[in-house]
């Protein structure tokens, strides 16, 4: 029994033992890296705020399509009495 847990135990090291060159911190980015995120950052700050723009365009089009709507039923029932 103990043959077996030495096994396990020596298994476990060497398992230990090849992963630590792979767990090893990332190197930090470079000032190039930065730059490109950066400006991947920007543009898509950018784009939020023409999606928010546009979102508000679009709700006072359709609100001004449902006044445009209501005024010629408004219109339209008015001529028929």
């Amino acid at each position: 029994m103990s043959m077996i847990l030495k096994g396990w135990v020596s298994l476990l090291a060497g398992a230990i033992i090849l992963t630590i060159p792979f767990s090893g911190c990332t190197p930090k980015p470079s000032s190039e890296e930065m730059g490109k995120l950066e400006e991947a950052r920007a543009a898509a700050e950018s784009a939020e705020r023409k999606l928010s723009e546009l979102r508000k365009e679009r709700m006072r089009l359709e609100q001004e399509l449902e006044n445009a709507k209501a005024k010629e039923k408004d219109e339209q029932e008015e001529s028929q009495e």
